[in-house]
């Protein structure tokens, strides 16, 4: 453990430059912790935090990426956000802030370099430090305002619409989504049997080629029009 940094040595790790909104912040109480917080780096795969766990640190996303899900009993899986570099777990904060333990998972999608403060920690310099603290407050809010959209998309969008867009937006050059139905549904919180039919329906209406893992789209102005609602 590093030894805590006093307010004439302490300086910025160079970490902190992922995160505009800390770039600034200079009390000794935050440089105490940045100074002292702990660097990992997590394999492709690797189960951050599952469902019921306790909740332990605070958590910065330097790089890499990281799927936040929920499971069902049924089997199926809903993603909720990944984390890219330069944010952090709303899911963690809101835990920290209110108590309890987790209530989804979270997975490395590819190599991941965190770090990571202790609970106490966290507390400790929340109610020291104004800029973490605002600091915290914003990403969280911003996150939650993430959520909102998620769930009027769910509530307001047709799976068909949902899946039109997902499909343009992640094509590749070629015009082509590599994704399983499998992985389209857990994109889209629905069930595979679900995207298979509209995948189906898209097919005989000339829209996109299927093929194994692979989606070759024909005609993306129809899906845009589906999309925008301008279907004629």
């Amino acid at each position: 453990m590093n030894q805590m940094s006093t307010s004439t040595d302490a300086h910025v790790p160079e970490w902190v430059s992922k995160f505009p909104l800390l770039k600034d912040v200079r009390d000794d109480a935050w440089l105490e912790t940045a100074n002292r917080a702990k660097e990992v780096t997590l394999p492709a795969n690797y189960e951050v935090f599952h469902d019921g766990d306790p909740c332990e640190n605070y958590i910065f996303v330097v790089d890499g990426a990281t799927r936040v899900y929920k499971s069902f009993e049924n089997g199926r899986e809903m993603l909720l956000y990944r984390l890219q570099a330069g944010e952090t777990c709303s899911l963690t904060t809101s835990i920290l802030l209110a108590g309890g333990k987790y209530t989804a998972n979270a997975m490395t999608e590819a190599e991941t370099r965190a770090v990571i403060i202790p609970i106490s920690i966290f507390h400790d310099t929340f109610d020291k430090s104004k800029g973490f603290r605002d600091f915290v407050c914003s990403t969280f809010g911003g996150r939650i305002r993430d959520f909102i959209m998620l769930l009027e998309s769910i509530a307001t969008r047709n799976v068909d619409v949902r899946l039109a867009r997902y499909l343009l937006e992640n094509k590749s050059e070629g015009d082509t989504v590599e994704a399983s139905h499998k992985v389209l549904a857990f994109e889209l919180g629905t069930a595979r049997e679900v995207v298979s039919r509209h995948l189906k329906d898209f097919e005989a209406n000339g829209w996109v080629n299927l093929s194994r893992k692979s989606i070759q789209l024909v005609n993306m102005d129809k899906m845009g029009q589906l999309v925008s609602g301008c279907m004629v």
